[in-house]
């Protein structure tokens, strides 16, 4: 189901009514298991298989390391299988075509298998949240849990199973231990949370991927102008899409009295690529950095050892999002990117600037950082390094001086320009956020219903999925 379709709000309707009139804590957590069940098997029931071979294997494996045995072992073995599981579904058949290219390449010729296998939604996502759990454990970060049900819905908790935001254990585990009693100001900040997130995906991202997907579908026969403003189009589709889909997800869960970490922080107002992934996919990134970049060491060891682990931190994450050499690059040039950065920053940190060439200082650094990232994202979309490189030599082709090439970029953009630059980082913003909570109910319901009519009638006729849903 799709968060911005009918059946999913005929679904969470349901929900939601059954989940407020049971009493039980308990009959309200299987009710929510259940309902996981439902939404994950509404695209294909047989991988429900695999999502409880995750949960049964985290489960069993935090248990066993509770209980001393052999936990270095056990650890070891339930990080490989959740590894195992997204190299099989996700990786093998990339990893044999490019043994078979590169055998080819040196004149060998190789006959290697290959899977086809489709794709589980959000397999990256809860094969990463068991990774964490039984690490936590490990760690004495957190208990083991002993009831499987909680496990099983850490695991496959609804709201952000398919695309995140990605959940740790030790944030969402106390709360089903916590009494869950209906507030009416926690409905309504969930409710304007799924409102806006409805919004970014059908109203902006969802009116910019017909074109954009035209355009990458075979950039060839498309003039350089085209490529130009389909790639800027671009910029603003992944963030409205994922923004949006973590707004809705962030939305749904606090509805059903459960908090979720923030996922996006504005990243088009970042001043460096650094900060860009401070408030990209925040998720995502603090993972990476918890599990990865500080076991390899992270700034231990001296200045090319830091170097060395940010790089493979962000080619592990390039690859993560999905299996195509494109994705690896994309998590090199941004690897490369916070390696030059911080060394830059280094440098140039402490360097005392007066007010105006501080203002000038940071324009420059916001147009650098989000010229890289906007270059980036082409690399993520296109379909190969041929469409890749085609792309890139239309930003080289376009004509500077025509001026009225510029329009239909920045009509493309100015839904972005709005959110970001007038809703995002004003204090108006932050007024009306901090009050539409304690408005009276009808007063609070009339403004989200209006909300919620404008969003229904610019629902479109053909809903489409959410572009994370790929990884």
């Amino acid at each position: 189901m799709i968060f911005s379709s009918v059946p999913f709000l005929i679904f969470f309707a349901i929900v939601f009514c059954a989940f407020w009139s049971l009493r039980s804590a308990r009959a309200r957590i299987l009710l929510l298991l259940v309902a996981s069940q439902v939404f994950y098997g509404w695209w294909d029931y047989r991988f429900l298989a695999l999502m409880w071979f995750a949960i049964v294997v985290c489960h069993a494996a935090g248990r066993m390391i509770e209980k001393n045995i052999a936990p270095k072992a056990v650890t070891i073995t339930a990080v490989v299988l959740m590894l195992g599981v997204l190299a099989v579904f996700k990786y093998f058949d990339f990893f044999s075509e490019s043994l078979l290219g590169l055998a080819s390449s040196v004149g060998v010729t190789l006959s290697t298998p290959t899977l086809e296998i489709l794709l589980p939604v959000g397999i990256s996502f809860f094969t990463f949240q068991a990774i964490s759990y039984v690490l936590d454990v490990r760690k004495g970060v957190i208990p083991a849990e002993r009831d499987i049900v909680h496990t099983g819905l850490y695991i496959s908790f609804f709201p952000q199973l398919v695309a995140g935001p990605i959940v740790r254990a030790s944030d969402f585990l106390p709360q089903l231990r916590t009494e869950k009693v209906f507030d009416s100001t926690q409905f309504l900040v969930g409710m304007k949370l799924f409102l806006v997130g409805f919004i970014y995906k059908s109203v902006f991202s969802d009116s910019i991927s017909p074109f954009v997907d035209q355009v990458f579908a075979d950039v060839g026969q498309f003039d350089a102008h085209t490529k130009v403003m389909a790639t800027v189009g671009f910029y603003g589709q992944i963030y409205f899409d994922f923004a949006g889909y973590s707004m809705m997800g962030i939305g749904v869960a606090r509805m059903l009295g459960f908090e979720l970490m923030r996922n996006f922080a504005y990243p088009y107002i970042s001043t460096s690529i650094t900060e860009f992934w401070r408030r990209w996919h925040i998720s995502l990134s603090t993972w990476l950095r918890d599990y990865l970049y500080i076991p390899l060491g992270g700034n231990r060891g001296g200045e090319a050892k830091r170097q060395r682990n940010l790089m493979i931190t962000m080619l592990l994450g390039g690859l993560w999002h999905g299996a195509s050499w494109n994705f690896v690059l994309w998590g090199a040039l941004h690897g490369l990117a916070l390696s030059v950065h911080k060394a830059w920053a280094g440098l140039t940190g402490a360097i005392p600037r007066p007010a105006m060439v501080a203002v000038l200082w940071g324009a420059a650094a916001w147009a650098v950082t989000q010229l890289f990232v906007l270059l980036t994202w082409i690399p993520f979309r296109a379909q190969d390094f041929g469409d890749t490189v085609d792309v890139l030599q239309a930003f080289v082709g376009v004509s500077a001086g025509d001026t009225r090439a510029a329009i239909p970029y920045l009509a493309v953009l100015l839904p972005l320009f709005i959110d970001t630059l007038m809703i995002g980082v004003s204090s108006a913003r932050l007024r009306l956020a901090s009050r539409l909570p304690t408005l009276k109910p009808q007063v609070a319901a009339f403004v989200l219903g209006g909300i919620a009519a404008l969003a229904l009638a610019s629902m479109p006729l053909a809903v489409k999925s959410f572009i994370y849903f790929q990884f």
